[in-house]
């Protein structure tokens, strides 16, 4: 009432004020009672009177009209053409970017069948049939960096251009390391331009109304810590509002399921467990640690169908390599001659396509001299290495000209101190699944997150969400930090856990025993990068796996395989002499498969190639 006398300039629409109002803040179906009802002195009595006894979602959500919707529309494919459907060729630099169609290079797919893989074109993905009908679930498993994220952004650019994904009317890319508390009708909405007057009850409506005609995609479901399996996940409370997001020892169960402010919202994880949308398209990609939740629930497995993303063939590394050298067409030819004659690289790296930018980048940057010591590189550990030296001497020469000068080694010196307390927070981050940080989680050590970001190993936002509302923009913003791909936070973590092996042995060794060996599919590439930062730590570290390697042989077998990864990319000769004894004081015949990965094989070839007993 003191707004309403106040507030508002005289012969205005108050009503109309007020209803606009209860839009901006999700209140919808207030909002069309106010404008639809007699105006009767009784007014304000009435509106409480619905406040007080709310009638259900139904019949507060006015639907939205077509016009509404192909606005949505219009507003979903601009969130995408400025944002996601853009390539960095510096994975490293988020200015780097250039057109979708300028860089994209196409990914080898894989369809399961049984206990076999079998290729699947891009472009016959929406012809998959499960019992005559196109799946409602699909799993995309791919390990780090081969290209998941690019492949959503993909489904985004045919849809924006009307192409496989056209028949949609809306589709929805969701990154879950960033909406981790969020319902999908909020995320949606945070797509729309500002003045968008779409509220999220009737954007949840319209989805719930026509699953048909949405298509969801949530990318990075091993971002995020909650489980989702029904039987697991609050089930003290089966009819809460449980929100995916991070598990963390400080939440209680019940504080874990959280709730929707938006009652009649719909939570992330029923929709990964079909609980709601069930007839909506919904593809989801993950890691290959995580998929196991998916599958080790014979309910929840029997609803997805499994496709595996294995990165580039020698065809499409060959492609992606001329388009990122469109005009030295000799210096990509020598890139590609390099990536061939070098077999670990050929074999390990040269599928993943955030290892092949990474060459890139070194081989357009590099003077002739350092591209001579590339060739030497062999292990997923070695290439993060040379990038972040690579990074962290490039922007040190803009600081210090002279080349070689003790100048310059000690402002390198300074870098890696300040880097320090990044690497920390990488570590902790990745134990409590938390990918996109706050200014305020680096409040105490500002310098370093500032020469991060300069260098290149962190990055921020620059710029206020358009969709931050009034009172947001004029408080303190917080705005996100985060590593330019989750496997960079990986390498971090990895150099600060082995700084504990000196500053902090007895955390060192609770860090590797009770979390990372006990976690090992999660944690595979922070224990990789911790041990090859170390000969010690290696040694250490191998001696505590070699202790574990105990049970029948179909464990020990898969155990032997991640020990052999591990000793590969300590690239130490120590560590090799103790899997070599291990193996042969316990007579272990060695087989390769066909399953194998080309990393696990040239482990066992680093091991000793002349133990292998049998090949299948």
């Amino acid at each position: 009432m003191t707004w309403n006398v106040k507030q508002q300039p005289p012969h205005s629409n108050r009503r109309q004020l007020l209803a606009d109002a209860l839009r901006e803040i999700d209140l919808g179906g207030l909002s069309d009672r106010l404008l639809n009802e007699p105006n009767t002195t009784g007014g304000p009595s009435r509106l409480l009177e619905s406040q007080t006894k709310p009638p259900s979602a139904e019949s507060q959500t006015k639907p939205l009209s077509p016009e509404l919707v192909e606005r949505c529309t219009q507003d979903f494919k601009f969130k995408y053409r400025s944002t996601l459907c853009k390539i960095r060729t510096d994975p490293l630099n988020p200015a780097s970017t250039v057109q979708f169609k300028d860089m994209y290079t196409n990914l080898v797919l894989k369809e399961e069948h049984g206990t076999d893989k079998q290729m699947l074109g891009y472009n016959d993905i929406l012809d998959l049939e499960v019992n005559g009908e196109f799946p409602k679930r699909i799993m995309v498993q791919g390990e780090a960096g081969a290209g998941k994220t690019t492949f959503c952004a993909k489904i985004a650019w045919d849809w924006i251009e009307g192409k496989y994904f056209s028949h949609f009317v809306w589709v929805l890319i969701v990154p879950l390391r960033e909406f981790k508390q969020h319902t999908i009708g909020k995320i949606a909405k945070s797509y729309l331009a500002k003045n968008n007057p779409a509220t999220v009850s009737q954007i949840t409506e319209y989805i719930r109304s026509n699953p048909d005609k949405v298509f969801i995609a949530f990318d990075g479901l091993d971002e995020v810590g909650s489980k989702i399996m029904k039987t697991e996940f609050c089930e003290s409370q089966p009819t809460d509002q449980t929100q995916l997001q991070p598990s963390q020892p400080s939440v209680t169960p019940s504080e874990a399921c959280g709730s929707s402010s938006e009652t009649d919202d719909i939570r992330l994880v029923d929709i990964l467990c079909s609980d709601q949308l069930a007839s909506c398209p919904v593809l989801v990609t993950t890691r290959p640690w995580r998929a196991v939740e998916i599958r080790s629930d014979g309910d929840l497995m029997k609803l997805y169908t499994f496709i595996h993303i294995e990165g580039f063939n020698r065809k499409n590394l060959s492609v992606y390599i001329h388009k990122y050298f469109p005009k030295n067409e000799d210096k990509a030819n020598r890139l590609i001659q390099f990536t061939s004659e070098n077999d670990v690289i050929s074999e390990n790296m040269a599928h993943y396509p955030i290892y092949v930018a990474m060459l890139c980048l070194m081989w357009k940057e590099r003077d002739k001299q350092k591209l001579k010591e590339m060739k030497s590189l062999k292990s997923f550990s070695q290439i993060f290495k040379e990038i972040i030296a690579f990074l962290k001497e490039h922007y040190a020469q803009k600081e210090v000209k002279k080349v070689g000068s003790p100048s310059l080694h000690a402002y390198l010196k300074k870098i890696d101190e300040l880097l320090g307390p990044i690497a920390k927070q990488a570590l902790n981050g990745l134990l409590e699944n938390t990918f996109v940080f706050g200014e305020d989680d680096f409040e105490i050590c500002q310098e370093s997150k500032d020469i991060a970001c300069r260098v290149g190993i962190l990055s921020q936002e620059d710029k206020i969400p358009a969709d931050m509302d009034t009172h947001e923009r004029n408080s303190h913003v917080q705005l996100p930090v985060f590593f330019p791909h989750k496997l960079f936070q990986e390498y971090m973590a990895g150099v600060h856990l082995a700084s504990l092996y000196e500053t902090d042995r007895n955390e060192f060794n609770r860090l590797i025993e009770q979390v990372v060996l006990r976690r090992k599919k999660k944690f595979k590439y922070l224990l990789y990068f911790t041990v090859s930062q170390n000969k010690s730590i290696a040694t250490h570290v191998m001696n505590s796996m070699l202790q574990r390697l105990n049970g029948d042989m179909i464990f020990i077998g898969e155990a032997l395989r991640f020990i052999f990864d591990v000793a590969f990319e300590s690239q130490d000769s120590d560590v090799a002499a103790l899997v070599k004894d291990r193996v042969l004081s316990e007579k272990i015949e060695l087989v390769i498969s066909k399953y194998m990965t080309a990393h696990t094989v040239a482990g066992y070839a680093f091991i000793g190639p002349h133990m292998f007993k049998k090949r299948i």
